[in-house]
């Protein structure tokens, strides 16, 4: 087993074990933030590939598509999952935004693990910082407005069913 194959078993085990530590009262806001960041880092990388700006020489479906299934379909959602669950939302703005600072450091910097040491993941233009700046943007934009609208499904209704 390469350690491209082994990083994208551990993620896949990872991602699939951290279910059982949601929590109960969080599963419905858990499928909503995994389905609604899936709706960005997927296209979003499927635009890069085609513009081509990055390729993926190691993936799981290499007739499918050419984009890397469980770094982008599975684990990033995954991250944001847990990036709701514990968002600190009666917290000071400081802690806030470190709290986005972590959870999008932590995806960029895998990002970065994966390609510099491996073939999971290779920029076709510019520089590692061009490359991690875009990232760190791109992220917090995909972080904000998925969260915003975590923020906005989750309100309640002061209206009752039927009127």
């Amino acid at each position: 087993m390469t350690i491209e194959r082994f990083i994208l078993f551990s993620i896949t085990a990872i991602s699939l074990a951290s279910l059982f530590y949601i929590p109960k009262e969080k599963y419905r806001q858990a499928l909503v933030s995994f389905l609604i960041f899936q709706a960005f880092t997927w296209p979003g990388t499927i635009l890069l590939v085609q513009f081509g700006k990055i390729e993926f020489p190691v993936r799981e479906f290499t007739q499918a598509t050419q984009v890397g299934f469980t770094t982008n379909y599975l684990f990033y959602p995954m991250i944001f999952v847990w990036f709701v669950i514990m968002y600190p939302s009666k917290a000071c703005l400081t802690k806030r935004f470190l709290h986005y600072f972590i959870f999008v450091s932590f995806s960029v910097w895998f990002i970065n693990f994966t390609t510099i040491y491996t073939a999971l993941e290779n920029p076709l233009a510019g520089t590692l910082f061009s490359q991690t700046t875009r990232s760190y943007i791109t992220f917090f934009a995909y972080y904000y407005i998925s969260h915003g609208f975590i923020v906005w499904f989750s309100k309640k209704s002061n209206l009752s069913i039927g009127g």
